[in-house]
């Protein structure tokens, strides 16, 4: 182990501290202190000097690490939705095999009924491209602007929705 990590190590308890002050739970604390020895590796490794007057370590930018890693923890928390498991029983069903099986089939048929009354064109256009073709290259192949492709499929692609729910 590195000087830095050992020396860093010896005042763990300090930074955990550091890190509840911030409002942070105690469990999520300690991945944050650990995350922050990363850092640390991580910079060492690079050249990047954490020392203040070559013996004694930069506590400023440790308590800056510590609060950027716990920001950033905080931003990511907020992307996750969380959902409670009686939600989910409320909103789960049991499907027979043989109701999916016609749902599908009804499914597919109110689909070709809408495909089948879409202008020939722009149908052809949504069928290459839902099935796997890219814009770029049919607009390559047949010449025709991409834009005018891509704006084709996203139109068609809207109407069948609005159609089909």
């Amino acid at each position: 182990m590195s000087k830095l990590i050992l020396k860093a190590a010896k005042k763990h308890n300090d930074w955990i501290k550091i890190v509840k002050s911030f409002g942070c739970r105690p469990e999520i604390s300690e991945d944050i202190v650990q995350e922050m020895y990363i850092y640390l590796i991580k910079y060492e490794k690079k050249g990047i000097d954490i020392w203040y007057n070559d013996d004694e370590l930069n506590y400023y930018y440790i308590f800056k690490q510590l609060r950027g890693i716990y920001v950033a923890y905080l931003r990511s928390e907020k992307k996750i939705i969380k959902v409670g498991i009686e939600h989910l029983e409320n909103h789960l069903q049991e499907d027979l095999p043989e109701e999916n099986e016609n749902r599908y089939e009804q499914n597919l048929k109110d689909y070709n009924r809408a495909i089948d009354e879409i202008y020939w064109y722009d149908r052809k256009v949504f069928e290459l491209i839902a099935h796997g073709k890219s814009v770029a290259s049919l607009s390559r192949e047949t010449k025709i602007g991409y834009y005018s492709l891509y704006n084709t499929y996203n139109k068609l692609k809207t109407v069948l929705k609005n159609k089909l729910t």
